[in-house]
């Protein structure tokens, strides 16, 4: 799992419901952080990429280019890939597709989705917060959009996803944090953001938002590989490892990318 600019410790508290699922599911996590030493791609059953504060379409990010390069081998090794905001919108670029400043402010707090893969994404709400969107690669699946942009592509057993079905309460607090001092938090009533509503509203869908997100990682594992779609316990083989994401410094999707 690869989080950014955060330790490995923090990428498995980003890494929320995704972790919970995998314990859950016999899923061994190896956390680790873009710009750092990752495992050979080969050697991995999957790769997740969690969210950012930088732009999956600006180069000059130091460590996106290695980012890149690694996720491309892990495409061509046919190691499956799950992007998460950021890491939807990088795994875009990989396939083929676009990353790119989302028109005007984005999405941000708790949203419905229209999906046309209700077994794989369901309705909502899930939680959105970034500035940025991708444009899903030529001739995949597109499963979920919203009235601004896409939500979700699949291609083969590649998902990439622009919301946050990882979030729990206790992530949502790295969020915060990392907004602290900074010029976003400053932007956040602009937005429209009130952080202690959206703390509150976080808790109040924390299991619901948990068993969607389940769903959804089902959804990918059995294309993955990983595990009988549905399984309750254990259903992956041995040895089955689900390789680094990083998560930009514990904030949602490039602190809204």
């Amino acid at each position: 799992m690869i989080g950014h600019e955060v330790s490995p410790e923090t990428v498995l508290v980003q890494a929320g419901t995704l972790a919970s699922w995998a314990a859950d599911r016999g899923v061994e996590i190896v956390p680790g952080t873009a710009g750092q030493p990752l495992p050979a791609p080969a050697d991995l059953d999957a790769v997740a990429v969690l969210g950012s504060t930088r732009g999956a379409w600006d180069d000059d990010v130091p460590w996106l280019t290695d980012e890149i390069a690694y996720l491309r081998a892990a495409v061509a090794a046919d190691v499956p890939v799950l992007g998460i905001c950021f890491g939807g919108q990088l795994l875009a670029r990989v396939l083929g597709g676009t990353a790119h400043p989302a028109d005007g402010r984005g999405e941000h707090g708790w949203r419905e989705v229209t999906t046309a893969a209700p077994d794989v994404v369901a309705d909502g709400p899930w939680m959105e917060f970034h500035f940025d969107s991708f444009t899903p690669p030529p001739g995949t699946e597109v499963l979920t959009w919203s009235e601004r942009c896409s939500q979700a592509f699949r291609d083969g057993a590649h998902l990439g996803v622009q919301f946050h079905p990882e979030i729990t309460p206790t992530g949502f607090e790295t969020w915060v944090a990392r907004w602290t001092g900074t010029p976003l938090e400053a932007r956040l009533p602009e937005l429209g953001i009130d952080v202690d509503a959206l703390r509150a509203e976080t808790a109040d869908r924390a299991e619901a938002s948990r068993a969607a997100s389940w769903v959804l990682f089902d959804a990918f594992a059995a294309r993955a590989g990983l595990v009988a779609r549905g399984a309750a316990e254990g259903a992956l083989p041995d040895g089955a490892r689900l390789e680094p994401a990083r998560p930009e410094a514990a904030l949602p999707d490039g602190a809204a990318r």
